[in-house]
């Protein structure tokens, strides 16, 4: 199991390095005036001795190659650099921003767990039913459907004709503290996010138990009078339990990824509204800072799932091994 854990590190420290460096070229490399986000619209006025000295003091005058290697070394101690949009260090920034993305987030993927489990398992149930075929064709249906596109429908129902749910933000304005007050600003983007994704992942629950149904063992508990519910509850859902958990961790980035579209459209204060708005005033200290902790994030996950299935299944272990 060491060799297994010290191998998947290995693996993930790889793969974040040649995150940050593909990140950090095609950052660098796209158009755009980054001084536009230190200066705003004052910086089509600065002469050219004043913008040769900006870019002189910002660092970004030396090769590419060579503030790479600086913003690897400061990474590591733990400098992320310095915003040029906030005026603050890039860590700070994260900091008041990642809280409120880490809820959503975590919020979306655990009801989206338990939601997709029990419609699985329903859906197993009663196989051919009417009900299988409405869940089933519903759930790919959504599944089908763009976020953004469930995010404005949303937002224009509930929001703007029934005003019932606010359309942006993450509390009222001196209700910080007021945790109904942020829940009822989290129902909206938490819907959408549990949307498009439950689809998915109640088909996959719904496939993988039908495939456990016909095993060996499944007939000899039939044979000797037990319910199909008690059946499913014992013994299938455990052995499919892994699958999810692979699943899960593997779609990760799409989750996070429909997470910060969910964020910008509601303009919710999270990683995600911080990521593209870096990347459009070409902030690159903290567009490096939100991309490399989403990644790394995505990253151990992985990681975290691989152990943890093969605590569960010993023979994903010896596949990782080789």
């Amino acid at each position: 199991m060491v060799r297994f854990i010290l191998k998947k590190i290995k693996d993930t420290i790889i793969t974040i390095l040649i995150l940050s460096f593909g990140v950090f070229m095609i950052s660098h490399l796209a158009p755009g005036d980054p001084l536009v986000s230190v200066y705003g619209d004052g910086a089509e006025r600065l002469s050219t001795e004043a913008r040769i000295k900006a870019v002189k003091d910002l660092g970004l005058d030396k090769p590419l190659i060579y503030q790479y290697t600086i913003w690897i070394k400061n990474s590591v101690k733990g400098d992320l650099g310095y915003s040029y949009k906030y005026k603050m260090p890039v860590k700070d920034v994260i900091q008041t921003h990642f809280p409120n993305t880490l809820c959503l987030m975590g919020l979306s993927i655990f009801f989206t767990l338990i939601l997709s489990i029990g419609l699985g398992l329903i859906t197993a149930l009663n196989e051919g039913k009417l009900l299988d075929r409405i869940i089933t064709k519903s759930s790919t249906l959504l599944y089908c459907i763009p976020g953004f596109w469930i995010s404005l429908m949303l937002i224009l129902i509930f929001s703007v004709n029934l005003r019932i749910f606010p359309s942006s933000g993450v509390y009222d304005i001196g209700k910080e503290n007021n945790i109904l007050n942020r829940m009822h600003h989290l129902i909206l983007p938490l819907t959408v996010m549990i949307i498009g994704h439950l689809g998915y992942y109640s088909n996959f629950v719904r496939n993988k138990m039908l495939e456990e149904l016909k095993e060996d063992y499944i007939m000899i508990a039939r044979a000797k009078g037990l319910s199909k519910f008690e059946i499913i509850s014992k013994h299938p859902l455990k052995k499919i339990m892994p699958s999810i958990i692979i699943l899960m961790s593997l779609s990760l980035s799409h989750l996070i990824a429909g997470g910060f579209v969910v964020e910008y459209i509601f303009s919710y204060p999270g990683v995600g509204k911080l990521v593209f708005e870096s990347a459009k005033y070409h902030d690159y200290p903290l567009l490096m800072g939100g991309v490399i902790l989403t990644g790394v994030i995505v990253v151990l996950g992985s990681l975290i799932s691989d152990i943890l299935s093969s605590l569960i299944d010993p023979r994903l272990k010896e596949e990782g091994m080789n």
